[in-house]
């Protein structure tokens, strides 16, 4: 009796050693399978394609644009158009300026010189971009 319950034993050991390694088979293959990406052969040579070449790969540069504001009478295409935006902004505050008995020449030439002097606060992008929607309209 002893040698068939030792081989019963002996038999069921063996099969929960074979279930544990077909388990760990399973978690190894689902691990494999988590961490790596099949990727299709006709996708590798897509791929492969597409990857820059030293050779192949050149360089195109686009001209440099022309600043607007280094354009000739540019400077004063802006003072102009920012006067007038001071005007409208202004103007009823400009007129009773304009009516004033103590307003002479030199006052006068102080004003504009004022208004003016708001000019420099202004970027050349912004100058730019202020002339090219005014030209677009």
């Amino acid at each position: 009796m002893e040698s068939i319950e030792n081989i019963v034993s002996t038999q069921e050991m063996d099969e929960s050693e074979d279930s544990v390694d077909s388990e760990q088979e399973e978690s190894n293959d689902e691990k494999m399978e988590e961490d790596s990406v099949i990727i299709p052969n006709n996708k590798k040579q897509d791929i492969a394609q597409k990857e820059p070449s030293s050779q192949k790969q050149k360089m195109i540069k686009d001209p440099e644009p022309i600043p607007l504001l280094s354009r000739p009478n540019a400077a004063n295409q802006f003072r102009d158009y920012y006067m007038s935006q001071i005007t409208k902004a202004f103007g009823e505050d400009l007129d009773r300026i304009r009516k004033d008995q103590n307003l002479d020449s030199n006052r006068l030439e102080i004003l504009i010189d004022s208004l003016e002097s708001g000019i420099g606060i202004f970027s050349d992008v912004e100058k730019e971009l202020a002339l090219l929607s005014h030209n677009n309209k």
